[in-house]
């Protein structure tokens, strides 16, 4: 596999915003990523897609989904030259791995903790429900949770799904058409999955 050619990361996550030039954080580390033999080949099957959706996903309600998709495509928007969270269908691939029996269920509970502390932020400063508030609001939001230590994690964790939605196989129901690896100009590595692993969530 020839080598991605980009600068290296200028976002360090342990002393800098998490805000700061993201998309670019998002690109470097990306690429720095699918760059390995080994980025994805152990990630375990999907289970079949589920034909009604339940009224919870992970233990989180669908109005708090919509909350999840509203940060991820506040911390990766979409641009002209360029997918956003939206267009690599974060949210799905997101929901299909955190429902997975074998995924920690750690993360589910950060995941509810951490939007309950954003709505208690939201309702404290602006007296609004998250999902109603302006992106500069939303920002000012996010950045001081980014500012506490469990907040940082959160965000992170968020991004960290992102990049995987970024750059799983389609056939794992992120990065569909390979978008992303389009974008990076990467090839990816040789065998892919055998067949095709549907979403558990449309």
């Amino acid at each position: 596999m020839p080598p991605i050619r980009i600068p290296p990361p200028t976002v360090n996550l342990t002393t800098n915003s998490i805000f700061m030039d993201r998309r670019r954080f998002l690109f470097s580390m990306s690429a720095a990523i699918a760059a390995s033999s080994a980025v994805f080949g152990g990630l375990q099957s999907l289970q079949a897609a589920v034909k009604q959706q339940p009224a919870t996903i992970a233990g989180l309600t669908l109005a708090q989904w919509d909350v999840i998709a509203l940060i991820q495509t506040h911390l990766l928007p979409s641009e002209k030259d360029s997918p956003g969270a939206k267009e690599i269908n974060a949210l799905s691939y997101f929901q299909s791995v955190i429902t997975q029996p074998r995924h920690d269920p750690a993360d589910k509970t950060f995941l509810r903790q951490g939007l309950n502390e954003i709505e208690t932020r939201a309702q404290k400063k602006w007296r609004h429900r998250f999902f109603t508030l302006d992106h500069d609001q939303r920002e000012n939001i996010l950045r001081d949770y980014e500012q506490t230590r469990d907040g940082h994690s959160w965000l992170v964790m968020i991004m960290d799904y992102l990049m995987e939605a970024l750059l799983t196989d389609p056939l794992y129901g992120g990065n569909p058409n390979g978008i992303g690896w389009q974008w990076l100009q990467h090839t990816p590595g040789f065998p892919r999955p055998p067949f095709k692993q549907p979403a558990l969530f449309a």
